[in-house]
């Protein structure tokens, strides 16, 4: 009778334990805070989904670049210290450019889907770095300059020093100009000091850090695509029943497709309230304005074959053959 009751007892207590860590909050790391749109639109509308579908029993809470450093973010999800990964593949070029490539990909969140390039990225996020891939979210809108001066007769960037991140450095040297690195936090005033003639940017910024204020030109024809990704431990991610992967997958698929929307209304908004507080746009040369978005693209591809391998030249060839890409 003893030994019955304590068998008993061990079940159950199992079986509570098995409940409480089922219902464990996962956790997301994001690239951004809360302040930054994308994060409300895609993380946070992401996660209210899940949960909201799965009646509670997945929950994620979301920790921001204040706990790890955006650039240092790729190792800790990998090893499972959090769950799920919202990002950009600039922040890890040191270990793979293949996220990266997205942003030389046509907006288009179905023709993605269907032209095999998310198998790819994933089989190469899981075979090196234990990730799995749940979605890529557009932004529906790309990157331009923020300049001091408008455009001159070469058309181009010529004479110019330019602020640039790993994502522009092959596209300035290609418009002639020069590349200075630094830390998006010191635009501002490099701008405000010339110690910088522009700055390349997506284009959603300028308002939320006020560039409008030390720069009086934008650059058109805007080029490439901003995209953000979402990422999920492989380990976490095997260990969920097969119809909360289902539920996870569905969630972001539809995401991609509504967030995107909702960017578009955003982007319209944000272009049309950097015109009114005084930025000018100023067109690249005729000569140079259809080419801006292949030479981005260009730089990109670039990056993703010379960092990511066979894997890396196979995604650029499915994007050509898929007409996803600029030539």
């Amino acid at each position: 009778m003893f030994k019955k009751t304590l068998v008993s007892g061990v079940v159950v207590a199992v079986a509570a334990f098995a409940g409480a860590t089922q219902a464990r909050p996962m956790t997301m790391l994001s690239s951004w805070e809360a302040s930054y749109n994308a994060v409300p639109v895609f993380a946070e509308g992401f996660m209210e989904e899940v949960e909201e579908r799965s009646e509670g029993d997945l929950s994620i809470r979301m920790r921001g670049p204040e706990t790890v450093s955006p650039f240092e973010q790729l190792q800790p999800v990998s090893t499972g210290m959090f769950d799920f990964l919202f990002t950009h593949g600039a922040y890890h070029l040191g270990e793979t450019g293949m996220a990266f490539g997205m942003d030389a990909v046509k907006d288009d969140p179905e023709a993605r889907r269907e032209s095999g390039i998310y198998e790819l990225i994933d089989e190469h996020y899981q075979n090196e770095h234990n990730l799995k891939l749940i979605g890529v979210f557009s932004a529906a809108s790309g990157y331009h300059f923020l300049l001091r001066d408008p455009i001159g007769e070469s058309g181009d960037l010529s004479g110019m020093s330019i602020r640039a991140s790993a994502t522009y450095h092959d596209m300035v040297q290609d418009l002639n100009g020069a590349v200075v690195t630094l830390p998006a936090s010191e635009i501002y005033s490099a701008l405000d000091r010339g110690v910088v003639d522009g700055a390349a940017w997506p284009v959603f910024g300028a308002m939320d850090y006020s560039w409008y204020e030390v720069a009086d030109y934008m650059t058109r024809p805007t080029f490439g695509v901003t995209n953000l990704s979402l990422f999920m431990n492989l380990d976490s991610w095997n260990n969920l029943a097969e119809e909360d992967q289902n539920l996870i997958l569905e969630v972001a698929h539809e995401l991609e497709i509504s967030g995107r929307e909702h960017f578009e209304t955003l982007w319209a908004e944000e272009d049309a309230a950097m015109q009114e507080a005084g930025l000018e746009i100023t067109e690249f040369g005729p000569e140079v304005a259809p080419q801006v978005d292949a030479i981005f693209a260009e730089g990109i591809w670039k990056q993703v074959r010379d960092r990511s391998g066979q894997l890396g030249a196979a995604f650029h060839e499915r994007a050509l053959e898929a007409g996803l890409t600029a030539e």
